[in-house]
C-alpha cells in the first residue's frame, strides 16, 4: 500500500467532470431551488450538499484537486488549506471533539 497523493493523471476525465458538477454551489443551489419549487419547502438534509462543498472549498488547495465551486460560471478556485497540514488537522480534531462534547452537554442539561 502506498501513502500520499494519488496520481491524478491515471484518473479518467469523466471523474473530473462529475467532480465539477457535484462540487458546484451553483448546481447545488439550482437543485435545491427546483426541490423548493416542487415541495414548497427544502428538506433540511439537502443543506448538507452546499455545506460539504464549502468545507471542500476551504480544505482543498489549488495545487491538488481544487474545488470548482463556481462551475459552470467560472474556473476560479479558492486557495484552501490542505488536509495534510498538521496545525489544521489539530484544530479540526479539537473542533470536532469540542462540538461533540457540547452536544452531549446540551442533551444532558435538556433532561
Amino acid at each position: 500500500m502506498e501513502f500520499g497523493k494519488p496520481n491524478l493523471e491515471l484518473t479518467p476525465d469523466w471523474v473530473f467532470t462529475l467532480y465539477g458538477v457535484s462540487h458546484s454551489l451553483v448546481v447545488s443551489l439550482f437543485v435545491i431551488g427546483i426541490v423548493y419549487l416542487i415541495l414548497k419547502k427544502v428538506p433540511i438534509f439537502m443543506w448538507a450538499w452546499p455545506i460539504a462543498i464549502i468545507m471542500d472549498v476551504i480544505t482543498h488547495t489549488r495545487e491538488f484537486l481544487p474545488t470548482p465551486f463556481l462551475w459552470p460560471l467560472s474556473d476560479w478556485v479558492f486557495p484552501g488549506i490542505s488536509w495534510g497540514t498538521k496545525w489544521f488537522m489539530i484544530i479540526n480534531i479539537i473542533s470536532i471533539i469540542s462540538f461533540l462534547v457540547w452536544i452531549k452537554y446540551k442533551k444532558k442539561n435538556k433532561k
